[in-house]
């Protein structure tokens, strides 16, 4: 019965706004020109719409009383959301096969590594029932690494991420990896780029920020059955490895002496305080190792948290973001035949703009 009258009360709370919006709309000051099709009327209507941010979060909250679990594409899963992914066209597909393959070729001698991370639909794909038949990313990525040369080394995100499913390895919020999930598929892909893992028990956990709602949430202003999440970073225990981090953007280069930007956490985009996020084109970093190989990475925003644990196998790492950089080729930003070895870092949902 409680729930049948607070259903009754978010309905005549939002018959209100409906009246109080279309008084504004068509009774007050400024008022729109005529619509011409139903798309002009519902522009004008969003335009118009007085507490936008209030009636979403109305709609919203009827969505929930009336049992939904799906908002706008947007799934509830738990305590989190999950936004479906979308299948990779087969023409961007073979662009970007295409286009390592001849990198690759082109620097013969070099090691050249790539690995696609899955989104959260990717591995909780079995909690999206509507969604559970779709698009097969573990499939998908299996084609896509059969189809690059055998030069070329493959390294496997897919299934420590989805071995670990059922611990915090992605956001609930958003989209991206967290710290946790980062080290597990580092963990599992270093040796095969010649190296032997550090353990996590070499790490300090640090909440960076508790409290943290990201984009999957702010844009339905959802607020209810999800938990906030918490930046957590992993440092290492006997301080960084890192001297120096300069940064470029395209004009200027800033300098830094860590990988993590800190003051991101105060702004509008918290998840920028891995490497940075895109607002670089390129990153520099020096280490202390000495003698170490050097490392070249073509990395996308949501594989930022990988970076921290990767550096600290090398002497010098670059960092090129794929989208601060778009439009710009490798050669343009960086010398490739310089560096030891190459790594493709990417995220799954990325591979349709890159091309």
């Amino acid at each position: 019965m409680k729930k049948i009258l607070d259903l009754i009360c978010v309905i005549m709370f939002f018959s209100i706004i409906v009246m109080f919006a279309v008084s504004t709309l068509f009774f007050q000051g400024d008022t729109p020109k005529s619509a011409k099709s139903q798309s002009d009327l519902e522009q004008q209507l969003s335009e118009h719409f007085p507490l936008q941010g209030s009636w979403q979060t109305l709609r919203t909250s009827i969505l929930l009383s009336a049992g939904k679990t799906e908002i706008d594409g947007t799934f509830l899963v738990n305590s989190g959301v999950i936004k479906p992914s979308k299948q990779v066209s087969s023409s961007a597909s073979e662009k970007l096969c295409g286009y390592i393959n001849d990198f690759a070729s082109q620097h013969e001698g070099q090691g050249v590594f790539v690995c696609i991370i899955p989104s959260p639909s990717g591995i909780y794909s079995a909690d999206i029932p509507s969604v559970g038949v779709g698009f097969d990313q573990r499939g998908f990525i299996d084609d896509f690494y059969y189809g690059l040369d055998s030069s070329v080394v493959t390294l496997d995100a897919y299934s420590p991420l989805y071995a670990s499913r059922e611990n915090y390895i992605f956001f609930r919020t958003d989209e991206s990896l967290t710290s946790s999930g980062a080290f597990g598929v580092y963990y599992s892909f270093i040796r095969k780029m010649g190296f032997a893992p550090r353990p996590y028990s070499d790490y300090d956990s640090e909440h960076a920020m508790i409290g943290y709602i990201g984009s999957l949430c702010t844009e339905l202003n959802i607020r209810r059955r999800i938990t906030p999440d918490n930046i957590e970073l992993l440092t290492p225990k006997n301080g960084t490895v890192v001297t120096s981090v300069s940064a470029f953007d395209g004009e200027r280069t800033d300098e830094f002496r860590s990988v993590f930007d800190r003051g991101a956490l105060s702004g509008s985009s918290p998840l920028d305080v891995f490497c940075y996020g895109s607002r670089y084109k390129r990153l520099d970093i020096k280490t202390v190792n000495r003698d170490y190989p050097r490392l070249l990475i073509v990395k996308t925003a949501r594989t930022d948290p990988l970076i921290p644990f990767v550096i600290s196998h090398y002497s010098r790492v670059t960092v090129i973001d794929a989208d601060a950089a778009s439009g710009d080729n490798i050669d343009d930003l960086t010398d490739p035949g310089s560096f030891d070895q190459v790594l493709f870092l990417l995220d799954i949902d990325s591979i349709e703009r890159l091309v």
